[in-house]
């Protein structure tokens, strides 16, 4: 297939449509974390363009964080954050033991279901959408804090799950190990009284009040990646946020 063509056919200034094609070969890990790009030269050829069309798109990956330059090295795909910076909720277990605690989580079961409407909406699918979904159990020095789910499709959750999961919240394995970019991350939370099942495994009793979240990251293409539900012990765990305008 000819690349060059395929470009022509778009109304975007030709270093846009490039930078398009380029951004997808990385997003899609076609290009992973640490590999050179083509030269410069070699682009100007696969494309049929000018250098400064090239280095236009570069200079637009380059200032997205998709690339770095190393003088008289070349252009290479960067890589994504060590961890996920989404904060505590996401990044629970990375939260609890830079503040010194024992953090652990215990997976009580991996099941594939059609997935419930609150899931397929977050993931934009089709109603009835199988979904391989996975029940964690998070605790801090021994005690349990947080039970809930994480649905995704399949392939990505067996991934994820690829990746102790017990040890390591989904979205660093999603960002640090599988080298998905994360954009942002719609979540909502709210409290609850504690379900007769909730309460068993938090060990609190029925119809105590839980902080409910749920969350679901999106890639820099705007795209769902999983649909996650947890709840909280209010007595266990506090969650704040600096809110700017």
């Amino acid at each position: 297939m000819n690349t060059a063509n395929l470009v022509t056919t778009s109304s975007l200034p030709r270093f846009k449509q490039i930078e398009a094609a380029l951004r997808q070969r990385i997003v899609n890990n076609e290009w992973t974390p640490g590999i050179k790009l083509p030269s410069e030269a070699e682009l100007m050829a696969e494309f049929g363009v000018s250098r400064i069309t090239v280095r236009q798109s570069l200079a637009s990956l380059l200032a997205e964080g998709l690339i770095e330059t190393v003088h008289g090295k070349g252009s290479f795909v960067s890589r994504p954050a060590a961890q996920a910076d989404l904060g505590p909720l996401t990044g629970f277990f990375d939260h609890m033991r830079a503040r010194g605690y024992e953090a652990h989580g215990k997976l009580l079961s991996t099941r594939l279901i059609a997935a419930p409407a609150i899931a397929t909406d977050a993931l934009r699918l089709p109603p009835g959408s199988r979904l391989l979904c996975v029940t964690t159990l998070k605790s801090v020095a021994g005690t349990p804090v947080a039970v809930g789910m994480t649905m995704a499709p399949e392939p990505l959750m067996r991934a994820i799950l690829e990746h102790d999961l017990e040890n390591h919240d989904a979205m660093m394995i999603v960002e640090a190990r599988l080298g998905y970019r994360l954009k942002y991350l719609h979540t909502e939370s709210a409290a609850i009284p504690a379900t007769v099942e909730a309460a068993r495994r938090l060990k609190v009793e029925p119809g105590e009040p839980l902080l409910r979240v749920r969350f679901t990251p999106h890639d820099i293409d705007d795209k769902p990646l999983a649909f996650s539900e947890f709840v909280f012990r209010g007595d266990k765990f506090t969650y704040k946020a600096c809110v700017r305008r």
